[in-house]
Formats: C-alpha cells, sequence, structure tokens
C-alpha cells in the first residue's frame, strides 16, 4: 500500500472516531453532572492509557531541550484540547452528535482555510482561492441541510 494513501486512511479512521467520541463523552457528562469533571476524566484516561502505551512499547523521554526549543503558544493545544471536549459535553446532548459533528467540521475547515491564507503559527501558506470559497460555500449550505433535515 502506497504510505500516502495509508495516511489518508489514518487521517479519515481520525475523522470517524470525533463522532463516537462526541456521544461518549457527553453521556460521560450526563453520567458524571458535570462538564468539568468528565473533561478533566476524558484526560486523566487518555493520560493513563499514553503513559501504559509509552512504557510498553519502551519510547524515550525526549531531552529537555526539545522541551524548551517548543514555542510557549504550542503547549496551549492542550488547553484547547480540553475547550473543545468541554464544549461536546455541553453542546453534544443539547444539539446532537450529528449536529455537532457537522458544526465541528465546519469550524475546523473555516480555521484551517483561514490559518492556511495567512501562514498562521508557523505554517505554509496557502492563499484563500475561488475554489477554497466555493468550498466554504458548499459546506455551509451541507451544515443547513444536516441541521434543518
Amino acid at each position: 500500500m502506497n504510505v500516502q494513501i495509508l495516511f489518508v486512511v489514518l487521517a479519515l479512521c481520525a475523522g470517524m472516531m470525533i463522532p463516537f467520541q462526541s456521544a461518549m463523552n457527553a453521556h460521560l457528562g450526563k453520567s458524571l453532572q458535570s462538564p468539568y469533571f468528565s473533561t478533566l476524566t476524558v484526560f486523566v484516561v487518555a493520560m493513563t492509557g499514553l503513559l501504559v502505551y509509552i512504557l510498553l512499547f519502551r519510547h524515550s523521554v525526549p531531552a529537555l531541550q526539545n522541551f524548551k526549543a517548543a514555542p510557549v503558544w504550542s503547549y496551549l493545544g492542550g488547553v484547547l484540547g480540553a475547550a473543545y471536549i468541554l464544549l461536546i459535553v455541553i453542546c453534544a446532548p443539547r444539539l446532537g452528535i450529528g449536529n455537532v459533528t457537522v458544526m465541528v467540521l465546519a469550524g475546523q475547515i473555516v480555521a484551517a482555510v483561514l490559518i492556511d491564507h495567512w501562514g498562521l503559527l508557523q505554517t505554509p501558506v496557502h492563499p484563500i482561492s475561488w475554489q477554497r470559497v466555493a468550498g466554504l460555500l458548499l459546506m455551509a449550505a451541507g451544515v443547513y441541510l444536516v441541521k434543518k433535515f
């Protein structure tokens, strides 16, 4: 199998996990009756699972200078991850998994186009084109149709 195809399949799998994760996180929030503690629980479980994986497969700890070399803003990804899960726990029971997933996808694509256009966060610049604008408009129509029906 071509390596590029493998990465496409893995990315599709990652995308397929999001609605399941949303449903699981929303249920946990309902069970715990706290979106904050359910979000914290998700991160504790994730950290535990990743720690077990790292220990099982004996991954070495990066050098301290590697941690220091990372831009300070790059560590805020964890805060964004927590905010994302918290918002899913709050919104999914009220809007439904399908609607939330479509809204998340729409937000991701809009943000990605803007990040690409200005090369934010040290990413390569890919200017907004009429094709990207057309894609955004089609996506907005799709969001409307999924939400409406």
